[in-house]
C-alpha cells in the first residue's frame, strides 16, 4: 500500500481543459480598442484586428512545470486566411523578454524569436508547410516538451525539426494581424520530480 501511494504521488498527472464557456481557467489579458480586441465571446478567445498593420495578441501564464515533459493541445478557428495573413503561437519568455514565436503563414512555418512587437526572422527555421485555408476550419496546433525537446506540430504533421531548447516559464500566447479564434486550450504534464 506504501509503495502504491509513493508512486502515485511521484507521478501525479494534471489535464486542464480551457474551452472558455463560462469562466476562463487561466488568466487571459482581454481588451478591446477601436484597432484591435482580444475578448473571451461566444465560447472562443477571440482575437481581431480592424485597422490594417495593427497586431492583436494576448497572453496567460500556463500552470506547467517548464523542467518536465508537458502537452499543449490548440484547437483554433482560422475565419479566413489571405497570403498577407499572419498568425503566431508565442509560447515562453526568458529574463529578456524574448519569447519563441511559431509563426503560420498560408504554405509557411517560422520559428524564431519575438521581442516587443518584431519577430527576429535572422535567428530561427522556415519549413514549406500544407496549412488548412479553407474558411472556419479548426485546426489543432500543439507544443509538446518530451525528452528535454520541444516539438511543434498542426494537424499530426510536424512543423519543424524537434529541438533541445531550455523553457523560462510557461506563458503562452496568440498573435494575429486579422482574426483568430481559440475554441479550447488543453495542457497535460505527468509530474516525474522527485
Amino acid at each position: 500500500m506504501a509503495v502504491l501511494l509513493v508512486s502515485y504521488s511521484m507521478n501525479a498527472q494534471i489535464k486542464i481543459v480551457e474551452d472558455f464557456d463560462g469562466t476562463a481557467n487561466f488568466d487571459w489579458r482581454e481588451y478591446a480598442t477601436k484597432n484591435k480586441s482580444a475578448l473571451i465571446k461566444e465560447g472562443m478567445l477571440d482575437l481581431e484586428v480592424f485597422k490594417k498593420g495593427a497586431i492583436a495578441m494576448t497572453s496567460t501564464d500556463i500552470p506547467v512545470l517548464p523542467e518536465y515533459d508537458f502537452k499543449i493541445t490548440m484547437k483554433i478557428v482560422i475565419p479566413e486566411m489571405s497570403e498577407k495573413d499572419t498568425i503566431a503561437i508565442l509560447f515562453d519568455k526568458d529574463k529578456d523578454s524574448n519569447r519563441h514565436a511559431f509563426i503560420y503563414m498560408e504554405d509557411t512555418f517560422i520559428q524564431c524569436k519575438y521581442n516587443n512587437g518584431k519577430f527576429d526572422f535572422d535567428k530561427g527555421e522556415m519549413n514549406d508547410i500544407k496549412f488548412p485555408k479553407e474558411k472556419n476550419k479548426k485546426t489543432e496546433i500543439v507544443i509538446e516538451r518530451k525528452g528535454g525537446k520541444l516539438i511543434v506540430s498542426h494537424d499530426n504533421m510536424k512543423d519543424m525539426t524537434p529541438w533541445r531548447v531550455d523553457v523560462d516559464s510557461p506563458e503562452l500566447g496568440f498573435l494575429t494581424t486579422s482574426r483568430l479564434k481559440i475554441d479550447e486550450v488543453i495542457v497535460e504534464q505527468e509530474y516525474m520530480g522527485r
